[in-house]
């Protein structure tokens, strides 16, 4: 897709554009995977017997309080064990918690520096696919399945 930086958020020091490729890294992640489950859980969802609306935007409403506290400590968890990560490896490149990277004979290989960029690319996608789910359910009040007709 090429470089596109249209309001110079990368026109700052390393430290802050490491910080912000990884953020950009874990909301793509996040997205991807919100995009599969947005889908997944209309027709299969095994929490809660089933119960839960088809529609994920009232399904929020009809989780009880503690499913939010269970998913804000897993959320701390995963956030925490991930800081820790970085922080101890000095050669940490953003996104990197396995330390795949640090393995690679050569981290400018071309197929390496490809996946990477895949990797980048579908999660902006995501995030706008996303967006898109939501708005969609938001305006319709039906998730995505019952739109088309599944």
């Amino acid at each position: 897709m090429g470089f596109f930086d249209p309001l110079g958020f990368s026109k700052t020091d390393a430290a802050t554009l490491r910080k912000y490729r990884e953020s950009e890294l874990k909301h793509g992640r996040v997205a991807m995977l919100a995009v599969f489950g947005w889908l997944t859980q209309e027709k299969f969802h095994p929490l809660y017997d089933g119960k839960l609306s088809g529609n994920p935007l009232k399904a929020l409403y009809e989780v009880p309080p503690f499913g939010f506290v269970q998913i804000i400590i897993f959320t701390g968890i995963v956030e925490y064990v991930f800081a820790q990560i970085a922080a101890k490896n000095k050669d940490y490149t953003p996104g990197d918690y396995y330390g795949i990277g640090s393995r690679m004979e050569d981290s400018k290989d071309s197929s390496w520096v490809d996946f990477q960029t895949r990797e980048l690319n579908n999660g902006r996608i995501a995030m706008i696919a996303i967006e898109g789910e939501i708005s969609h359910a938001a305006l319709t009040g039906k998730g995505a399945h019952e739109q088309i007709g599944l």
